[in-house]
């Protein structure tokens, strides 16, 4: 007989806790619990949901055991849910390596995420409130038009660099207010260059980068070009 789940907010490095990206619509605490629990006992599920209460599509469940833990990542392409194959990674910081959202650079000692096509009603606020399920945050700037709107993107720093793989890991089940969100990692400027390596789509960070947002003038992060 399986353990009842508890709701817990602690991600603390714990090896028998994974990570479960890519969940079907409609995949609750519940379903995933019974799941997972074919596997072995199950301590805690955590099924992470919008401010109107609907999952976003990935969830974090802990085992008793972190053999089992370690099996369900392993099973991979085995691992289906509702028919759809889900993405099962182990919750700590897994060192070099680790493959994250297209078209990004992942690196697990990184812990500062560049977040696209926002919604121009994203502000601070609701932004730290999504991106706090992932961890603790110790900077959000959303870029802020003349008119008050969001312009559309925003850099976010955490605490703990596995907080920001982690959401890199669920790239194509990254929602804000029912809209995809495209997160990618910010590369960092080498030293003595007036320049930020390349990220994603053209963009450069913190230095020398494009301005994506709407609006005139210079980027903030350096003397780039401003799409208005």
């Amino acid at each position: 007989q399986r353990a009842e789940p508890q709701l817990r907010g602690s991600m603390g490095d714990d090896a028998a806790k994974i990570f479960v990206g890519g969940l079907p619509r409609g995949c609750n605490q519940d379903s995933l619990s019974a799941w997972a629990s074919q596997f072995g006992p199950v301590s805690n599920v955590e099924v992470k949901l919008d401010p109107m209460g609907t999952p976003r599509g990935f969830a974090f469940i802990t085992f008793d055991s972190p053999e089992t833990a370690e099996f369900v990542v392993s099973n991979r392409e085995n691992n289906i849910i509702d028919g759809k194959q889900v993405d099962c990674k182990p919750a700590q910081a897994q060192g070099p390596g680790g493959k994250g959202g297209k078209g990004s650079l992942s690196d697990p000692s990184n812990p500062k995420v560049f977040v696209g096509a926002l919604p121009k009603s994203a502000t601070e606020a609701s932004v730290t409130e999504h991106f706090s399920s992932f961890g603790n945050l110790t900077e959000v700037l959303v870029k802020i038009a003349e008119d008050g709107t969001c312009k559309g993107y925003a850099f976010l720093t955490f605490e703990d660099p596995a907080s920001a793989k982690m959401v890199l890991d669920n790239y194509d089940n990254n929602m804000f207010e029912g809209k995809w969100i495209d997160c990618k990692s910010v590369v960092q400027m080498d030293k003595g260059k007036g320049k930020g390596m390349d990220m994603g789509k053209g963009m450069s960070s913190w230095g020398g980068g494009k301005d994506f947002g709407k609006g005139k003038g210079m980027s903030s992060y350096g003397g780039g070009k401003d799409f208005g």
